[in-house]
C-alpha cells in the first residue's frame, strides 16, 4: 500500500507539472482548454502567475512529498485543491453546474481521497 500511495501520489504532482508547464510554455492553448480563450496580455500573465504557479507549487510538493514518503508535505497540495473545490462550490451556486464544471469537482474530490489515503498509509507504516 505504502508503495502504491507514493505512486499515486507522484503521478498527481507529475500531471500537475505537465498542466503547469503547459499553461506557461503554451499558454494560449492552455488557457482556451481551460475555458479562457481571447485573454488580452494581462491575461496571460495571470495564467502564468497564478494558475501554472497553482499547479507548478502542488505538483513539486507532491513529488518531493512522494519520495520522501512525508506524510506532513502533503497538508499545501490538500488546501490548494480544497479552495479550489470550494471555489467551484461557490460557483455552483451562484452560476449553476455548467459554469462550475462537476466533472472538474469530481477530479478535485478524486485528488483530495488519494492524499488522504496517501497521508494516512504513510503515517501508519513503518519507517
Amino acid at each position: 500500500m505504502v508503495i502504491a500511495a507514493r505512486v499515486g501520489v507522484a503521478l498527481l504532482g507529475a500531471l500537475f507539472l505537465v498542466i503547469g508547464a503547459g499553461l506557461i510554455f503554451n499558454t494560449s492553448d492552455a488557457a482556451a482548454d481551460l475555458g479562457l480563450p481571447n485573454m488580452m496580455a494581462a491575461g496571460y500573465g495571470t495564467v502564468r502567475a497564478d494558475i501554472a504557479g497553482f499547479f507548478l507549487g502542488g505538483g513539486l510538493i507532491s513529488v518531493v512529498a512522494s519520495f520522501r514518503k512525508d506524510a506532513s508535505l502533503l497538508w499545501p497540495v490538500q488546501l490548494l485543491v480544497l479552495l479550489a473545490l470550494a471555489g467551484r462550490v461557490f460557483t455552483l451556486v451562484v452560476d449553476g453546474p455548467v459554469a462550475a464544471g462537476l466533472m472538474s469537482m469530481g477530479v478535485e474530490v478524486a485528488i483530495l481521497v488519494l492524499l488522504l489515503w496517501a497521508k494516512r498509509v504513510w503515517q501508519q507504516a513503518p519507517i
